[in-house]
């Protein structure tokens, strides 16, 4: 009987499903993420970022997990309740690294008001001992408007409508 065990053709089904592992794993990290933020653990979210890991928002960059730290721990106490769904994602392996994009939706409670929000994640991810890691994330805004606001809100250049600020354009066109 012929030996049909080719070791290239192992190997290379080793790696691909090595890569198919390495993207659910991100994929996990990424849904963990949206539900420690939502259930305001802080500890947790803070332990998805690598120590020197970069968080952007607004143009506004937290470096390192101590800034990351108090960057969320504001965000968490100025929303009565956050709700945030992850959609689409985007991975690329190269290795211990990954990028990636994720859009997503959010409902947010903040200010007695309901904002709907359309969001983009342009990340960057690193393999570190604890698994999967965040090494910059920056967050993007298609869209932020009160649910009252919505058709004329999402329908207007400036979709951007944080209540108690003045409206902007969108993050994307």
């Amino acid at each position: 009987m012929p030996n049909d065990f080719d070791p290239e053709q192992l190997g290379a089904l080793t790696r691909r499903i090595e890569r198919l592992e390495d993207r659910a794993r991100i994929q996990d990290l990424i849904a963990a993420y949206a539900i420690a933020v939502d259930d305001r653990d802080l500890e947790t979210v803070v332990s998805m970022f690598t120590e020197d890991a970069e968080f952007v928002r607004a143009g506004s960059a937290s470096r390192g997990r101590d800034a990351i730290r108090s960057f969320y721990s504001e965000a968490m106490n100025r929303y009565a309740l956050t709700l945030h769904q992850p959609l689409s994602d985007q991975i690329s392996l190269d290795g211990d690294r990954a990028r990636g994009i994720l859009t997503g939706r959010a409902e947010l409670a903040l200010d007695g008001t309901l904002v709907l929000a359309s969001y983009r994640y342009a990340d960057e991810y690193v393999r570190s001992e604890e698994g999967w890691l965040f090494a910059r994330r920056d967050l993007r805004f298609l869209y932020a408007v009160p649910i009252d606001d919505m058709n004329d809100g999402v329908c207007a250049t400036e979709r951007i409508r944080w209540p108690g600020t003045p409206p902007r354009i969108g993050d994307f066109l």
